[in-house]
């Protein structure tokens, strides 16, 4: 029997987030409505909904007749520049609560943004000649940077004053997990890698920086993301909080790199004193 007291609107279906937390909340009998570009036939029970977040009339549509409890927004569009990733990106949001509110129906709104909360966009990475102290701690300060994330938040947290809901932030790290046909996993991009490398006797190659070679890393399995969403919009407790999510272990590249070649039996190459990218690496492979 479906829990028709939670009605989950997950933007962003297709993704390795949203998959994961579909398949989380039919787990748990929620009425589950997926909204993406594309629609979602990957899972089964989820009704998908196909419709443009920068396109009202076609959100009108699409959400003419549901009018779900819980928001979950897992979904973003990468621009040239941070300034035109804030105004495509806060205009997602918008648009779709904005469409919302009328209905009067939303309880909870939960954002999924990410790591760049605390090191500034892509092209800011240590702009100011050091990184944030770590642990990375959610009452960190915004940095003084221009990040499409803070306007993201911005939008919830002013639909949330003008409508009464509450709502969670959730800043993964890099999210790996099962999702089909979204290309922007690093796990399945390494995989294919490894594949290819190990069909045509080429070595696998590190294609990152020394920093990253040496450094500690970390990652979010999707599936514990998922939970931590579902945990947020559903606890007292949780309403209104930000909150990192991690697996928890830690581990170096220059570790792990040896262990992928050993699994896909593949000859390996790791840091060389300069950086070996994976489009460069990749460029001639269909």
């Amino acid at each position: 029997m479906k829990n028709n007291k939670n009605i989950a609107l997950v933007v962003g279906a297709t993704g390795i987030t949203g998959n994961n937390l579909a398949n989380e909340l039919l787990s748990q009998d929620w009425t589950t409505y997926g909204l993406s570009r594309n629609i979602n036939n990957n899972i089964k029970g989820l009704i998908s909904i196909k419709a443009d977040l920068l396109d009202i009339k076609s959100l009108e549509i699409a959400l003419e007749n549901i009018a779900p409890t819980h928001i979950f927004f897992t979904t973003w569009m990468r621009n040239d520049t941070e300034e035109e990733n804030i105004r495509v990106n806060s205009a997602l949001v918008r648009n779709l609560l904005n469409v919302l509110s009328p209905k009067k129906s939303v309880k909870h709104v939960a954002l999924v943004t990410g790591l760049k909360h605390y090191l500034g966009p892509f092209e800011a990475y240590a702009k100011e000649g050091k990184l944030p102290e770590t642990p990375l701690r959610e009452e960190q300060p915004r940095l003084p940077l221009p990040n499409f994330y803070y306007a993201q938040e911005d939008e919830v947290y002013a639909a949330s004053e003008k409508d009464g809901f509450s709502w969670s932030i959730h800043r993964p790290h890099t999210v790996i997990g099962y999702a089909v046909g979204n290309a922007m996993n690093l796990g399945t991009t390494l995989a294919v890698y490894a594949s290819i490398c190990k069909e045509e006797g080429r070595k696998f190659i590190w294609p990152g920086s020394s920093a990253q070679w040496n450094g500690i890393s970390d990652v979010t399995d999707a599936r514990i993301l998922a939970k931590q969403l579902v945990w947020a919009a559903t606890t007292e407790e949780a309403k209104n909080t930000a909150f990192n999510i991690t697996n928890g272990d830690i581990f170096r590249w220059k570790w792990l790199w040896y262990r992928l070649a050993e699994y896909f039996g593949v000859e390996v190459v790791g840091f060389e004193n300069e950086i070996r990218p994976l489009e460069k690496e990749m460029r001639n492979d269909q």
